[in-house]
């Protein structure tokens, strides 16, 4: 008979509180058994997952569960994902209609169980000491979140490349611990993109948060990616390259933004009413509009038909401007001059 068999017997004897408290301690031990639960969204992605799947499976750091959820996939996804469940008990597989990444983050989450949440697209992939590494660090510094480096794999030639931006260190006072507000100038939208998979969250401070992923289409983790980083208490930031990302990926949804292509600017309308919302928009207001204005230039210079292009422009005269006033701000409150011309411009007609 188990410990907890006997202590359930025994109830009668024993205080309701204290007996509420053992049992809720050994949920809580059964759980973190899984030190992290990896959610992996999937659609159409049967040329790649292979790749990603065992990525996730042969990581150093044993005791995760993945949680692949098929998002409605018309090609040999879903079933390349029953086969792997079949050989590891591990891998969990929801399905779901087609709703994109978001909204299978979301299915995902609700089945986690571990105490760290990783995320991961199906053509991207880890290094295979990545969760391990990130694991120690969330532990050791006691961590909301902790950020990775990561490398590009270009689809074209196969090569992998560091990304184009080098500037984020300038941001820091130091990497080990800190939170967004120790940042020079708030900087948590420079030191770090708006996506997820080069980054693990601490589970119940996601919960706490209650935020989760909006349902769009493309642009769809900013939000939650940047705001944890807003409230987060505690980050750590690792120089290790321990995420791959495919650019170059024609199938990818980023890649075809111009079916809606407001999505991206919505994304960053709400990051800015929700640090409005919690109190916290004039401790990241300089970071925030930088990171906004560099958004939209490299938005604008994404879209492949000039019709898209100037419903863009006009988005941003009629909607971005007037509710964020980032001409009111001047020059001097920019870390990239040639990003504030370009703004002003686009503006000004």
């Amino acid at each position: 008979m188990g410990k907890v068999e006997i202590i359930i017997q025994m109830h009668e004897c024993i205080d309701e509180d204290i007996l509420s408290d053992f049992l809720q301690e050994q949920k809580a031990e059964v759980q973190h058994m899984v030190k992290i639960s990896v959610i992996l969204p999937v659609y159409n992605e049967e040329k790649y997952l292979k790749q990603c799947v065992d990525s996730i499976r042969c990581q150093t750091l044993q005791e995760i569960e993945i949680i692949c959820v098929d998002d409605g996939s018309t090609d040999s996804s879903l079933q390349i994902l029953r086969d792997y469940a079949e050989q590891d008990s591990r891998i969990k597989v929801l399905t779901q209609e087609n709703r994109f990444a978001g909204v299978a983050r979301n299915h995902g989450m609700r089945y986690a169980q571990g105490k760290y949440l990783s995320f991961l697209d199906s053509d991207d992939y880890f290094e295979e000491d990545m969760l391990e590494k990130m694991y120690a660090r969330a532990e050791s510094m006691e961590a909301d979140i902790v950020i990775c480096r990561y490398a590009e794999h270009c689809e074209e030639s196969g090569a992998l490349r560091l990304p184009g931006w080098s500037f984020e260190d300038l941001f820091f006072k130091r990497k080990d611990i800190f939170c967004g507000a120790s940042l020079y100038c708030g900087g948590i939208f420079q030191i770090t993109k708006g996506w997820a998979w080069d980054k693990l969250f601490r589970t119940d401070f996601v919960k706490q948060c209650g935020y989760v992923f909006p349902d769009f289409r493309s642009s769809e983790d900013g939000f939650f990616v940047y705001m944890l980083l807003a409230r987060a208490q505690r980050i750590s930031y690792m120089d290790d390259i321990l995420a791959i990302h495919r650019i170059n990926n024609a199938c990818s949804l980023s890649n075809t933004k111009e079916r809606n292509w407001m999505n991206g600017f919505v994304m960053w309308q709400m990051i800015g009413q929700e640090l409005k919302k919690q109190g916290i928009y004039e401790v990241y207001k300089q970071s925030f509009l930088n990171e906004l204005s560099f958004f939209f230039v490299w938005y604008l210079d994404s879209m492949n038909t000039q019709e898209v292009y100037q419903q863009c422009l006009e988005y941003i005269r009629n909607e971005i401007e007037p509710e964020f006033q980032i001409l009111d701000c001047g020059k001097d409150y920019f870390f990239q001059e040639e990003v504030w011309e370009w703004y002003r411009e686009a503006v000004n007609g």
